[in-house]
């Protein structure tokens, strides 16, 4: 069995895959990972023909049962690597943080029925991008807020601004 980091790692992306998918987005990954777990793109219409040509947004995926859920944010513990990555202001293209918060009890992490595949708890977004550096050497706690959940629709509005010209 995979250990349970890997689990939820697992469960993170398919987190983000059924929202991409219900969003009408390409999800993807590249061959390396170096410093992105997944791509979100749009698709493009063009007469009657679907083109993969639209704006790409970067995620870093983190999933943990140990998040400390406030009222108005989400703290969360990011590898300092990581958070240097996303909180860089000249990168190529736009950029977030997804973190799913999963119950501790991992019996509690999923249930399935003939009517409903139900995931519990939820993903929150956040972009990082010129974020103030840190000094610690390991971790940097962000604080990422509950209105920011990774949803349908805010993963459109989201690539809507991506195809803008803006930054999350």
């Amino acid at each position: 069995m995979l250990p349970r980091n890997l689990r939820q790692e697992a469960l993170c992306r398919a987190y983000v895959r059924a929202i991409a998918a219900r969003a009408g987005l390409i999800c993807g990954t590249t061959e390396n990972d170096l410093g992105f777990d997944l791509f979100l793109r749009s698709v493009e219409a063009h007469g009657h023909q679907l083109w993969d040509s639209g704006p790409q947004l970067d995620v870093q995926l983190k999933s943990t049962a140990r998040a400390a859920v406030r009222e108005d944010a989400v703290a969360y513990d990011l590898e300092v690597r990581a958070y240097n990555i996303l909180r860089q202001q000249n990168a190529a293209r736009p950029r977030i943080l997804v973190v799913l918060v999963l119950p501790e009890d991992e019996n509690d992490w999923s249930s399935q029925t003939e009517d409903a595949l139900i995931l519990r708890r939820c993903a929150y977004w956040m972009s990082l991008r010129g974020a103030v550096a840190t000094a610690s050497q390991t971790t940097c706690r962000v604080a990422i807020p509950r209105g920011n959940v990774f949803s349908v629709e805010s993963v459109q509005v989201l690539m809507d601004r991506v195809r803008e010209g803006e930054w999350p």
